[in-house]
């Protein structure tokens, strides 16, 4: 008895955490037409998740990342640095780079 409970358990719970997943439904009809001067930061357009839509790539501060990376993607010399170390949304940062200097 307890281990058909458990299994339910842990059914139940797998078929929760799928449904929170996001998916991807491309319908090219409802994309937004995206120019690089309607882009804050350095006007960049990329594509989204699903490489279905392009939008704004995303400036310093904005969220980014995230479940498959739907938060957005961080415009060129920004990284997305997320808190830890497990898939999450983060926040654009610049980059840093090591700089070597002859001496």
């Amino acid at each position: 008895m307890n281990s058909v409970f458990v299994f339910a358990f842990v059914a139940f719970i797998a078929f929760c955490g799928g449904l929170s997943t996001p998916a991807c439904v491309c319908d090219k009809r409802e994309c937004e037409i995206v120019n690089e001067v309607d882009c804050p930061g350095l006007g960049v357009v990329v594509w989204d998740p699903c490489k279905c839509c392009q939008e704004c790539a995303k400036t310093e501060g904005e969220p980014c990342g995230g479940d498959l990376g739907f938060s957005g993607t961080c415009e060129p010399g920004l990284s997305c640095q997320q808190p830890g170390p497990t898939p999450s949304e983060g926040i654009c940062r610049p980059m840093m780079f090591n700089s070597h200097e002859d001496t």
